[in-house]
């Protein structure tokens, strides 16, 4: 396995720690106007789901989640907009083992190709290059955020 892969699943490890003591009834809540689990797993599933397509496969969220999770739209609080925990949890699980399946089988020419995704072009000019970012830098920063959202809701250190 790459080093992208296996750092990825590692951060997948640490994401079910975190998620562990977390309640399917907190999904929507916004301690100090923190993004609430439900958008970090849906932002996170579907961004994992856009490497998936720069490798030329098929993504394993539902269609309506890239738009409800879109950085550019007003995080809900509402608990209503957000699938159950246990839905959210195996989306995104499945959809970062997917593609880092798919990463470790790409081709050369693949991983060369210009990425497409509307943004990052200059920084990250390859499919490579921005796998290797949503894959891990991506996924990290927002289970930071996942963590400050733990510690900020009352709950106790991990470790």
């Amino acid at each position: 396995m790459s080093a992208i892969g296996l750092n990825c699943l590692a951060s997948l490890g640490y994401a079910q720690q975190v998620l562990g003591d977390i309640e399917c009834g907190q999904m929507a809540e916004r301690p100090l106007g923190l993004n609430p689990p439900g958008w970090l797993l849906m932002h996170l599933a579907t961004a994992a789901d856009y490497t998936t397509k720069m490798l030329g496969g098929s993504g394993v969220c539902p269609a309506d989640w890239n738009e409800r999770a879109d950085t550019k739209k007003p995080v809900s609080d509402k608990r209503d907009d957000y699938p159950t925990k246990d839905e959210l949890v195996t989306h995104f699980l499945n959809s970062y083992r997917h593609a880092v399946e798919l990463f470790d089988q790409a081709t050369p020419e693949q991983l060369a190709a210009p990425q497409m995704l509307g943004f990052f072009e200059k920084e990250l000019p390859t499919v490579a290059d921005m796998a290797g970012f949503l894959l891990v830098a991506h996924l990290n920063i927002h289970l930071g955020q996942l963590s400050a959202w733990r510690r900020a809701t009352g709950k106790g250190p991990l470790f």
